[in-house]
């Protein structure tokens, strides 16, 4: 499923009005597929600007169309935007629920990008909810894949997760490194703030094992 992202906030009203015009015009003449394109559409500008309840009602009613049409990747589609949804709003349980079943679909459908996004994501709940082991797991599975399709960004990110459970479990020498690679990685790409936010984790970092904490 593809859905457009507009940024400014009139950009937003104008696709907002366009997929709403569409979404009549396709329930009308009873074309499902163009329905949830529509629905897609109009969830991902709806999340874009925080109207998670309404967000949620579009992914809903496109999830329900495409679990009819047996459409595996849409629906995989649209568990990954309610688990996003959820997870925005802490509720872990329901977007850890969601992130698995989008998980088993790209696991069926062999789509590693797919597989590799909801490993992150899952290790993003686990760390959230305090399950480290459980978050190490995902985060090195997702990285394993990240790293076969050469998305820096995202093995930035891992190695970030990773050296923070490192720091967390007090393995500060493994953070380090770890911390490290992330840094590397984002250096490469050029993503100012979180190199920022990397120097100052290894800053504090070095703080902490000279205080011996």
């Amino acid at each position: 499923m593809s859905q457009t992202s507009p940024k400014s906030s009139i950009e937003l009203e104008i696709a907002e009005a366009e997929y709403k015009r569409k979404l009549e015009t396709e329930e009308k003449a009873g074309n499902k597929e163009g329905m949830v394109k529509a629905y897609g559409n109009l969830g991902t500008i709806y999340l874009t600007m925080d109207l998670l309840d309404k967000a949620e009602e579009m992914f809903k009613k496109s999830l329900e169309i495409e679990e009819k049409l047996a459409n595996k990747e849409g629906m995989a589609s649209d568990y990954g935007y309610l688990g996003t949804i959820y997870q925005i709003r802490k509720n872990l349980e329901q977007a850890e629920n969601m992130f698995k079943k989008n998980l088993k679909i790209n696991q069926k459908l062999g789509r590693n990008q797919g597989m590799a996004t909801a490993y992150g994501k899952l290790g993003e709940i686990y760390y959230a909810s305090r399950d480290m082991d459980q978050a190490e797991d995902m985060f090195k599975k997702g990285l394993k894949m990240e790293e076969k399709l050469d998305n820096k960004q995202a093995m930035a990110t891992a190695y970030g997760f990773l050296g923070d459970i490192c720091r967390i479990r007090q393995d500060l020498d493994q953070a380090e490194d770890l911390y490290k690679e992330s840094l590397k990685l984002f250096l490469a790409i050029g993503s100012d703030r979180m190199i920022q936010i990397m120097k100052e984790l290894l800053t504090n970092l070095k703080k902490k094992k000279e205080q011996g904490l």
